[in-house]
């Protein structure tokens, strides 16, 4: 069991940096994508050649099959270079590097307005309303 976990793991207790830089780059979206447009691009390329007059004239004298598939191979080529020259385990490290000049990250999305909502904006109560209500004009009229 002890020869399941890597040996700088083992000596401080922090996951092997290649490690994880493998694991980012095997599930990097990028390559997932390149490669489905890569293989569906492929059969519609093969189709393509293959398509009758019949197929042709169906689609008013253009074989769909054969664009769409070049068109998704071309895809599939930038999707796949642009994962092999910017590997998701550089682009984390920079991330990370940045992160750690810079400070915290600031909030984004719906935590910023959450943020922004508790620590800059304070709540003074209304003075416009009555007390305890239904009795109508301003607050100052009551004893």
């Amino acid at each position: 069991m002890a020869d399941d976990i890597p040996s700088q793991e083992r000596k401080t207790g922090e996951p092997d940096p290649s490690r994880s830089a493998r694991a980012a780059n095997l599930f990097d979206l990028r390559r997932m994508i390149g490669g489905l447009f890569l293989v569906y691009g492929l059969i519609l390329l093969v189709l393509g050649l293959g398509a009758s007059d019949q197929e042709i004239d169906k689609a008013a004298g253009v074989n769909l099959n054969l664009w769409v598939g070049v068109s998704m191979l071309a895809l599939a080529a930038l999707f796949l270079l642009w994962a092999f020259t910017r590997p998701l385990s550089e682009e984390l490290a920079e991330a990370e590097a940045d992160r750690s000049v810079s400070g915290a990250h600031a909030p984004v999305g719906p935590d910023a307005a959450a943020f922004a909502g508790s620590k800059t904006t304070s709540r003074r109560p209304r003075r416009d309303r009555g007390g305890s209500g239904g009795q109508g004009g301003s607050g100052s009229e009551q004893a």
